[in-house]
């Protein structure tokens, strides 16, 4: 007889009964009901089925240490156990109770809990239940449907059909439930008779029998905090599949692989919980440590490996074999451990894990040294792998290393921040995951978008829904994620900074604030060269037993973390992101940046003098010492022991120098000059110490400038301007520059109303501004558009639905959604503008538009008159008698465009067609005193159009039956005649139809760019990056000195964004600077090109026709290339020829045909492009690639001078070249020195200096085998080489040896055009890529200078900006918004000069001053209001 094969029970799903369902037994093994385990030990059930089983009277308390038998009846014949119980609760009169809780006296194997659901309405759902009913010893099943919850809180269940019912043997069963997919309670009561009716105790009473039972039972959280994911948390790791299968197979292949990516991109949780189990499933063993949380990062190691050699120590010996294991490592390496490792295990590959590698940075030379012999040896197996996780912004300092620096350059691989899809499973697939547990609809969506993808978002992420479970899940509600407790915990944005703030209030007593404030300090530094903060590990031995008390205080909130091994004790913080979110710990930085800074260079220094033996010339000079004395009366408590020694043996020994020169002095002497050198020296001490206060107050209002960035950008750029003015950090003049990026394209902006943004309105020039917010608040400004902006409240009694202004400006009113409306005349140079307000009647059923727009009401031309829509009628006011004038009906079909007419004597109205459908259709005019209409504008579909500033004409846009074009006209309003020249545009919708000038001549239309079209002659006159849709936009454009501008709105903010007026031509695909950066060379992509001046004055200088008809998408390529001298400029017409123009003029001097280039390869590649190469060489002369093909021309007569068979050359050097190219071409570029290029091939690192004269190779330079690209400096001393895998290194030329890189700030690039050259010939180096600046000097490791980009507004790209040219000085560069790809975005020549960027942004503000409120809110003192001069 063959054996049943028990049922494989699931992990989820009522399969996972299976191995819950427990069957009870009395003494003589006759089962007499269930249970079923709710945790690994505990288990419920009936009170009644215990009290059967032990033979008591229902009622009666069991004995004391009573047991019952217990058994796994789903999972086949096997062994049981007994349980005893834990908590009893008999059924009471009124209905509950009856409810037993039993503790496993020995594990059941197999044994697992099953979910509880806390349901609330459950009618109709399907439940089924299991029972062992008399005769039944198998058991059977029960399908049922719940209804309702009884009187005695007990649910009901009917049966479903003709199945079993439910009899004595099913008690103390759980009762699953289909749609839920969980246990929504335990079989308690059946009625014999008909109907067959069971009731079950819910999950609820449950629970309320025994309130400990829910802390047991709550599912844990599936999210980790700020903690990463480790091994055992695979099931519960998501959003990173792609990324895991792709490190694992590297991984595989690669001895040592470093896994790079930015702060909080979720490095550590893809290495231990995706790549580790996916690597041990693959037949390896992994294990993984971190370097510094041991008393060194070879004792990490024996750490992590000990417990693969001898799993059953105890943790006293652990600590023993610790040093011991340490030891063998030191003086063996991995060399036997490691095959003894794989044996125990069965296994193919160890793989290590490093965690962290940055740490190993801080240690001392010996150490890692010593780890790195042990690890990454000659001698260690080829069987042990190495994972290693970086973070981005230590990438260059790694790679500088001696030692690290060849680990880390053996494979990098780089990981991305997460993308929206990532992050959203992320944020659902747990949740899903659980049975009874779920969002409130649109909560994940909301999370997720409040996240973004940046970088620092994933830590933020996790924490906020570690947080959100904690309190949902566990408070009783359902299992419900809701929005309410989403807002409460602070969402994505304030959870953890919320969290740590009432964490450090509920354990850090006043007493004990500086003490905690101190340990915070220990905690961060500031690397050198870097600008952003990074926490620290630092060792209790360091600490005071005080701080290290507060440290474990803050350890069990979860803002620290404490580790322990071998009597070495460290905390750190939890994760970098609390440097950013924590408000307190983040002004706490900004206080003692200054002191961090020194901090550092002193732990510099402290190493350069441990690296060298310990040399007495490198311990403190004087003035070091003297600059140390400023710091150690307060800060002595946070220096190491270490660096307190090295500071004392510093004035011991400058002591000792010091007498020793004294002796060759006489007295008088020695007074005189000790006099004069520490008079020098206290004058040093105080200066440095204003100076250090100074970029304190610096770098706390740049800070405080980028706080305010989305609530105030107008005080957010004053507060820049005062942060550079205070003190030029780095932080300031970043800030500043990333205030100029933002808002440079702006006219104009206003802000620092109460309030999100609700209506505004302007006068025709601009200069008056009346805005209301959401908040009941209405501010008037003056001077808006010229002068110096000023600004005043204005007393609203309700929200202002729609606030006007006059055309001249010296009338404002403001109509309130309850139908009042009021007006106040206004006075620009008055010390109060705003003048009396005068109420108006109310009018009732007043219609408001939805969204905003500003022609729902009218104003007449001599702000007289006042036009609202109310319930049917056309309703105005006359302002001068304050009366409501009139009214008439509205015609048929109305919409909600409503202007007066330019005589006062007419009403113009938008209408819909018949069915309403298709938007806006027609325009009739209103006679106000006999309500008799007329067409203005005939009724069409697919039509929208615009009334002029003077109400005398009106734009028709009429979209054509392409879907891709529409056609754009001009009529009278008066008679409806066709004035101008129609103008046809490529457009998908005339929604884009935005704004009109007062003539109606001029309009905007923003599409994929925002373009201003003349009617008067049917053209367009220019084109500019398009205006975010959004925002709100006033349809009337602003005049004002010659100029055009579009007024629009954001939350916070008021924007005049400037139109060029002067025809500028199509979108730009590329661009090169000319005459030291003063002009700009731009590739247009219809192929022609532009010269003009770089800078605000962009004014046409001359210009080339291009190609009729382009051979590819010029928008996609940049192909300009400059001469040395930039006196000549060549550009690709077609797939084999280049035209070369004078940059001066734009003359064409000569177009040459070049070789075909090859439209194959191995790879499959068609396209010729690809294969296609030119640039000029050192003299001048145009060099060109056609595949295999260099040929060098006369750029001036087109002279063909050289032809080179790149194939022929390698062949003749034994290289073994195909005559069908593989997809990678030999890479050719120009090198210092008359008809000389280099000369690159796949995998070959011998980099080839070849004549093109002779056809000769003249030298020889060994690089690397992925030598993609080289650029050398003016000397040929030094070269910077582009590996193929986007990496950039700085070389020098003889003999070759890498002198800096690879530097991060390219290695990110390859998705984003970049620049980089040399700005001299003595080793400076400008790179721009990756929204950074940065000028390198060969032989420091550090930039010299950098510019900061960031991300502009509301930008959610890994890289924002792209950079197309430098200047030859570096002082001015050409970048882009977006991808540089095909759009008019935002960018061009940018001067590095903080003088204009602050004369700019001071324009851009009005010249605004701070008022007492703002300047008392700063978090620094400013010497003055004014950061701006007077006037522009």
């Amino acid at each position: 007889m063959t054996t049943p094969t028990p049922p494989v029970p699931e992990n989820a799903g009522p399969g996972s009964m299976y191995a819950a369902m427990l069957r009870i037994s009395a003494a003589s093994d006759s089962p007499v009901g269930l249970g079923f385990m709710v945790t690994d030990q505990l288990a419920l059930t009936c009170a009644h089925v215990v009290a059967k089983a032990m033979g008591i009277k229902d009622g009666a308390p069991p004995p004391e240490g009573a047991t019952v038998k217990v058994d796994l009846p789903l999972l086949g014949a096997g062994q049981g156990t007994t349980a005893s119980i834990e908590q009893w609760v008999p059924a009471q009169a009124s209905g509950n109770g009856d409810v037993a809780v039993l503790r496993l006296n020995s594990p059941l194997p197999g044994a697992r809990p099953v979910r509880l659901v806390e349901a609330g309405q459950v009618w109709g759902h399907p439940v089924r239940a299991y029972g062992v009913p008399v005769g039944r010893p198998g058991g059977v099943w029960h399908s049922g449907v719940l209804r309702d919850r009884q009187g005695n809180d007990w649910l009901q269940a009917d049966l479903a059909g003709d199945g079993y019912r439910v009899s004595p043997g099913f008690s103390g069963g759980p009762v699953w439930d289909d749609e839920l997919a969980g246990v929504v309670g335990m079989m308690a009561v059946a009625e014999s008779g008909e109907p067959p009716v069971s009731y079950l105790i819910p999950t609820s009473g449950l629970l309320a029998a025994w309130p400990g039972l829910r802390e047991l039972v709550a599912p844990p959280s599936p999210f980790r905090g700020l903690r990463p994911f480790l091994e055992a948390d695979t099931a519960i790791f998501h959003g990173r599949r792609a990324e895991r299968d792709q490190v694992a197979q590297i991984v595989a292949r690669q001895r040592w692989t470093t896994l790079v990516g930015p702060s909080g991109c979720g490095k550590s949780s893809l290495a231990m919980a995706g790549v580790a189990p996916l690597r041990r499933s693959a037949g390896d063993t992994p294990v993984v440590m971190r370097p510094g949380h041991h008393t060194s990062p070879l004792h990490a190691l024996a750490a992590a490996l000990l417990p693969l050699l001898e799993p059953d120590l105890s943790e006293t010996q652990r600590f023993t074999k610790i040093s011991e294991l340490a030891s063998v490592l030191a003086q063996q390496g991995l060399h036997e451990i490691a095959p003894r490792i794989l044996e125990l295990h069965t296994a193919d590959r160890l793989l290590v894990v490093v965690d962290q590698f940055e740490e190993l940075l801080d240690l001392l030379p010996d150490a890692v040294d010593e780890f790195t012999h042990a690890l990454f040896g000659d001698d260690t197996p080829a069987a042990v792998k190495v994972l290693c996780t970086l973070r981005a912004d230590f990438l260059e300092p790694m790679l500088a290393h001696p030692r690290l620096g060849p680990i880390v350059s053996e494979h990098v691989c780089a990981l991305e921040p997460m993308r929206a899809e990532q992050l959203h499973e992320i944020i659902t697939k747990p949740v899903d995951e659980i049975p009874g547990v779920r969002y409130q609809p649109n909560l994940a969506e909301r999370i997720l978008a409040d996240a973004g993808t940046e970088p620092g978002a994933l830590p933020l992420l996790g924490f906020t829904l570690d947080l959100l479970w904690e309190g949902q899940v566990k408070r009783q509600d359902n299992g419900v994620l809701t929005h309410h407790a989403y807002e409460e915990i602070g969402g994505v944005a304030g959870a953890l900074g919320k969290y740590a703030e009432r964490a450090w209030a509920e354990n850090i007593p006043a007493q004990d604030e500086q003490a905690a404030t101190r340990l915070l300090t220990q905690l961060v530094r500031v690397p050198i060269g870097a600008t952003a903060p990074t926490r620290r590990i630092a060792s209790r031995a360091e600490l005071g037993e005080h701080e290290w008390r507060i440290a474990q205080r803050l350890a069990a909130t979860r803002l620290l973390v404490l580790t322990a091994g071998e009597g070495h004790e460290t905390v750190e913080l939890a994760h970098e992101a609390l440097i950013t979110s924590w408000d307190r710990l983040n002004h706490q930085i900004v206080a003692d940046r200054s002191f961090l800074d020194w901090r550092e260079s002193l732990r510099h220094d402290l190493d350069r003098w441990q690296r060298s033996e310990r040399v007495l010339d490198l311990l403190p000079t004087p003035t070091a010492l003297v600059v140390a004395g400023q710091w150690l009366p307060e800060h002595a408590r946070d220096l190491s022991e270490a660096e307190r020694d090295y500071l004392d043996r510093g004035r011991v020994y400058r002591r000792r120098q010091t007498r020793r020169r004294r002796a060759g002095f006489t007295a008088l002497v020695i007074v005189v000059v000790a006099a004069l050198v520490l008079g020098s020296l206290f004058a040093y001490a105080q200066q440095q110490s204003t100076k250090h206060q100074a970029e304190a107050n610096s770098r706390a209002l740049a800070q405080a400038s980028q706080d305010n960035a989305d609530y105030d950008p107008a005080l957010s750029i004053m507060t820049a301007l005062a942060a550079y003015q205070t003190s030029p950090t780095h932080e300031a003049r970043n800030q500043l520059l990333r205030q100029y990026l933002e808002h440079s394209h702006s006219g104009r902006v206003l802000s620092g109303l109460s309030g999100k943004i609700a209506a505004f309105h302007t006068s025709r020039d601009g200069n008056v501004v009346l805005a209301a917010t959401d908040l009941d608040r209405a501010t008037l400004f003056v001077h808006a558009a010229t002068g110096t902006v000023r600004s005043e409240p204005v007393a609203v009694g309700h929200y202002a639905a729609y606030t006007l202004v006059s055309p001249d400006g010296k009338r404002a009113a403001f109509v309130e959604d309850d139908g009042t409306a009021g007006w106040f005349d206004v006075n620009p140079d008055a010390a109060q503008p705003a003048g009396p307000i005068h109420l108006l009647p109310k009018v009732t059923g007043l219609v408001q538009a939805e969204p905003f727009t500003d022609a729902a009401v009218a104003m007449s031309a001599d702000g007289r008159l006042i036009a609202v829509h109310t319930d049917g009628h056309l309703a105005w006011w006359d302002l001068q008698t304050g009366t409501i004038a009139g009214s008439v009906p509205e015609p048929a079909n109305t919409n909600i465009g409503l202007w007066i007419g330019p005589d006062d004597r007419t009403l113009l109205v938008t209408t819909l067609d018949s069915q309403g459908l298709n938007g806006v259709t027609g325009l009739v005019a209103v006679d106000m005193a006999t309500g008799r209409t007329r067409t203005v504008v005939a009724p069409a579909t697919h039509q929208h159009f615009l009334v002029s500033g003077d109400r005398s004409g009106v734009a028709v846009c009429q979209e054509q039956g392409d879907g891709s074009s529409v056609l754009l006209r001009l009529e009278r309003v008066s008679d409806g005649a066709a004035e101008g020249i129609p103008s046809r545009l490529q457009s998908s919708s005339c929604t884009h139809l935005l704004a009109i000038d007062a003539t109606g001549r001029r309009v905007v239309l923003n599409d994929t760019a925002l373009t201003l079209v003349d009617l008067d002659d049917g053209t367009s006159v220019s084109s500019a990056a398009s205006v975010p849709r959004d925002q709100s936009y006033t349809s009337d454009l602003i005049s004002t000195g010659g100029k055009l501008l579009l007024a629009g709105q954001g939350d916070a903010k008021i924007t005049y964004t400037a139109l060029n007026t002067s025809p500028q031509g199509d979108v730009v695909s590329d661009q090169r600077l000319t005459d030291g950066g003063n002009k700009v060379i731009t590739l247009l992509h219809g192929g022609s090109l532009q010269l003009r001046l770089a800078g605000a004055d962009d004014r046409l200088l001359a210009e080339a026709p291009g190609p009729q008809s382009p051979w590819w998408d010029l928008a996609s390529h940049n192909q300009l290339r400059l001469s040395r001298d930039r006196g000549l400029v060549a550009d690709q017409e077609n797939v084999n020829v280049v035209s070369v123009h004078e940059t001066s003029t734009l003359r064409l001097t000569t177009r040459i045909t070049t070789a075909m280039p090859p439209t194959s390869d191995h790879a499959g590649d068609l396209d010729p492009k690809n294969h296609f190469n030119y640039f000029f060489d050192w003299t001048g002369n145009l060099v060109t690639v056609s595949g295999m093909q260099v040929q060098q021309w006369d750029a001036r007569t087109g002279r063909q001078l050289a032809r080179l068979d790149l194939g022929a050359l390698l062949r003749a050097a034994g290289d073994v070249v195909s005559d069908v190219l593989d997809g990678s071409d030999p890479g050719v570029g120009v090198y210092p020195g008359a008809n000389l290029v280099w000369l690159t091939y796949r995998g070959d690192p011998v980099v080839r200096i070849v004549d093109l004269a002779t056809g000769r190779t003249v030298t020889t330079v060994r690089t690397v085998a992925d030598a993609g690209s080289l650029s050398f400096d003016p000397s040929g001393r030094y070269f910077a080489l582009l590996r193929q895998s986007s990496i950039l290194e700085l070389w020098q030329r003889d003999p070759p040896l890498r002198e800096l890189g690879p530097l991060h700030s390219v290695s990110d690039a390859s998705r984003s055009p970049a620049v980089g050259g040399f700005l001299d010939g003595n080793g400076h180096y400008l790179v721009a890529a990756n929204d950074a600046i940065r000028i390198y000097q060969i032989g420091q490791q550090a930039p010299m200078d950098s510019y900061e980009f960031g991300h502009p507004d509301g930008s959610q790209q890994q890289n924002p900006y792209v950079f197309r040219d430098f200047s030859p000085d570096g002082t001015t560069v050409v970048y882009a918004e977006g991808d540089g790809i095909g759009g008019a975005g935002i960018g061009g020549p940018l001067t590095l000069d903080p003088a204009v960027w602050e004369r700019d942004l001071c324009r851009i503000i009005g010249y605004r001053t701070f008022t007492a409120d703002e300047q008392a809110s700063l978090p620094a003192t400013i010497p003055t209001q004014k950061v701006c001069p007077a006037t522009g």
